[in-house]
């Protein structure tokens, strides 16, 4: 599958690190793909999964839904009948 970058500015960008590193364009793509690909993290850490949780907690607490009935908890069940376990 062929990739067409469309930036004239990124494609230049590439090129000269290939010139400077004696690359093609794909090898020069393909090593910080490799490279991205190896320090990206598979999961997200417990840190900032409990990060996001009070983040969304405090929005909670400033933000209430409107007075129909509906509460937080009913969304939260609604939210758990969708996703599961996933967002816990």
């Amino acid at each position: 599958m062929a990739i067409t970058i469309r930036n004239k500015e990124t494609e230049e960008l590439i090129r000269r690190i290939g010139r400077r590193t004696g690359e093609g364009p794909s090898a020069v793509i393909r090593r910080l793909a490799e490279r991205e690909a190896v320090q990206q993290p598979t999961r997200v850490s417990e840190e900032e999964v409990q990060r996001r949780l009070a983040f969304m907690a405090d929005l909670r607490k400033r933000y209430p839904p409107p007075d129909d009935g509906t509460t937080w908890a009913d969304l939260e069940e609604e939210m758990d009948s969708i996703f599961g376990d996933d967002l816990k």
